[in-house]
């Protein structure tokens, strides 16, 4: 294709010629110049794939059967034609999240190279409403679709959300999810969703999820975690610390990080505290609840 530039006016005077051959496929308008001394282009993202979500945490007891069933789960899942999706349930603080983070680091990883994409829907949610539309914005901008090519409406980025993972083996972990359609939304074409949430939802089972419960800690595991933490604990002190946090992990570390900040105390001092009904260890809301519900169904009240 050739095309010829005026001056301005109309006429062929000083004029500038554009030809375009080969396999180029002109899109769009198109801008007759005579002098084009460059065109800046963005620099090409990493050709790496994308390797989201929390790190594992050092310290992790017990959980054996847990990371089996999610092990054995995403096996089967990955080796069939369709995509899986995964429902991992437990209260606040139970430490869901973490045992995603040990699962991926030990075995998942292999069964997706294609890459791993994360999101925690606590932080798209406003009035109860998940911004889904936001979230496959950032999945396709982590696959490498520049943003000048991502839609703005959800239909559209879902559409080519599923285009561009169609042939990618991908492994999508979303956190905190509360309604079916929020996981629905965000299932690879070829891959597996791990959803963790509070509750069970019961359509997705019906879609064939597989549930995974995780239940708090029990007292052996428990004392475990807290001598990691305080590695001069005295066996008995420190199961009584699991008892008054019933198991609950994150309410143990938030426990173990209020005496780590006052070494002038010791175990027995958190116990005291603990039994008394004082459990505001800290600024973090999800610290201050998973204590308030370790407390509540420990028998804060009841056995202090």
């Amino acid at each position: 294709m050739s095309s010829l530039g005026t001056d301005g006016g109309g006429t062929a005077h000083n004029a500038a010629y554009n030809t375009v051959s080969g396999d180029a496929v002109i899109v769009g308008p198109v801008l007759m110049a005579q002098h084009i001394e460059g065109i800046p282009l963005p620099p090409s993202p990493p050709d790496v794939p994308p390797s989201q979500g929390p790190m594992p945490s050092r310290v992790f007891v017990n959980r054996t059967k847990e990371l089996a069933d999610l092990r054995d789960a995403a096996q089967s899942l990955a080796a069939g034609p369709e995509p899986g999706v995964v429902l991992v349930v437990g209260v606040g603080g139970v430490g869901k999240t973490q045992l995603v983070a040990q699962a991926v680091r030990r075995e998942l990883h292999q069964l997706f190279p294609d890459g791993q994409l994360h999101v925690d829907l606590a932080d798209h949610r406003r009035d109860g409403v998940v911004d889904l539309a936001a979230v496959l914005g950032e999945f396709l901008r982590a696959l490498k679709v520049h943003k000048d090519y991502v839609p703005a409406g959800l239909a559209e980025r879902t559409a080519l959300f599923r285009s561009v993972a169609a042939g990618l083996r991908l492994l999508v972990k979303v956190d905190d999810v509360q309604h079916a359609p929020e996981a629905r939304a965000l299932v690879p074409p070829r891959g597996l969703l791990v959803a963790t949430g509070r509750r069970v939802l019961p359509s997705l089972l019906m879609d064939g999820a597989v549930l995974i419960d995780v239940a708090p800690l029990d007292e052996t595991a428990g004392t475990e975690l807290v001598r990691r933490w305080h590695a001069d604990a005295d066996e008995g002190t420190a199961a009584d610390v699991v008892r008054l946090c019933a198991g609950h992990p994150l309410a143990l570390r938030a426990a173990l990080e209020w005496l780590a900040a006052r070494p002038q105390l010791t175990l027995d001092d958190v116990v005291r505290d603990l039994t008394a009904g004082r459990y505001g260890t800290g600024d973090d809301n999800g610290v201050r609840e998973a204590m308030a519900v370790a407390m509540g169904a420990g028998g804060g009240t009841g056995e202090g």
